[in-house]
């Protein structure tokens, strides 16, 4: 992790500027993704917010970080954690909660402990880049390897399989998860561009997309097939978000990095700024 010293020579901006810039995209983005679901519902209390898409994968029904009003009694904190609970219950799905960086109130990770939640020590890294980069001092990948737009159905089917398998999702859930939301993929108007890379079309082996909110892009749904490990993929798709995420505007692009990722990620420039601390039901 960077200095606070380099961060700011880097980015011109203090790293607590940056980490709010970063837990607001990523927050928003998270909410409109799982609220794009046929199925999805959403929760909306005082400090809380939750998103449901129904469908039985816990990364997809999100409570999204923790904004309670100065001054907000613990029992009504204590309430609103059971309403989300009961939310959750009647959609009959597992769930996550993604904290914020700096929840309020600052103690909620013990009041979420004594209500039956759980968590880690290993905190979802959440990276950052400046978005104007010199392509082609990037990592290089082979000349063989086709990376092109989302067009079609076909396209967004062949996403949803590489999305499912590439993430274990439950067998027989999110079987048409792009498809279910084909406008918010292949829409010129839309926040979002998904990509898609192999050796040539229509058969794709690896996935990608930029999503724009609260006012920077940011990286979303990588994933290869295992099979295609390491073998420049990945860095394809990079490649042609990074471009792409030049036409959304703003001076940074983020992401957040599975353990698998942080590697890849940090070669295209990006750089750990804080993490997000997951909390599940036991």
């Amino acid at each position: 992790m960077l200095t606070d010293e380099e961060i700011l020579t880097r980015f011109r901006k203090l790293r607590d500027e940056l980490i709010y810039i970063v837990d607001a995209h990523t927050l928003d983005v998270q909410a409109w993704l799982s609220s794009r679901s046929p199925r999805a519902e959403k929760f909306s209390g005082k400090g809380i917010r939750a998103s449901s898409t129904g469908i039985k994968v816990p990364l997809l029904n999100l409570v999204l970080g923790c904004n309670f009003p100065a001054g907000t009694s613990e029992a009504n904190i204590e309430a609103e954690v059971r309403a989300v609970k009961e939310f959750f219950a009647r959609r009959d799905v597992p769930w996550y909660w993604w904290m914020n960086n700096k929840p309020s109130p600052t103690n909620i990770g013990e009041i979420l402990k004594q209500q039956g939640f759980v968590t880690d020590d290993n905190p979802l890294p959440a990276m950052i880049a400046p978005i104007a980069q010199d392509i082609s001092a990037l990592p290089s990948y082979p000349e063989d390897i086709q990376v092109w737009r989302a067009e079609s159905i076909e396209d967004l089917k062949h996403a949803s399989m590489i999305r499912r398998i590439a993430f274990g999702f439950t067998e027989n859930e999110a079987l048409t998860y792009f498809e279910d939301m084909s406008s918010d993929w292949l829409d010129d108007s839309s926040r979002a561009r998904l990509f898609l890379a192999g050796i040539e079309k229509p058969t794709p082996v690896s996935i990608g997309a930029v999503i724009h909110g609260a006012g920077i892009p940011g990286i979303y749904v990588m994933a290869t097939l295992p099979e295609y490990h390491r073998q420049g993929y990945g860095k394809a798709i990079l490649h042609k978000l990074l471009i792409e995420a030049e036409s959304f505007g703003g001076d940074y692009i983020a992401l957040t990095a599975s353990e698998a990722g942080f590697g890849l990620y940090s070669q295209f420039g990006f750089v750990h700024l804080f993490g997000f601390i997951f909390y599940w039901l036991t």
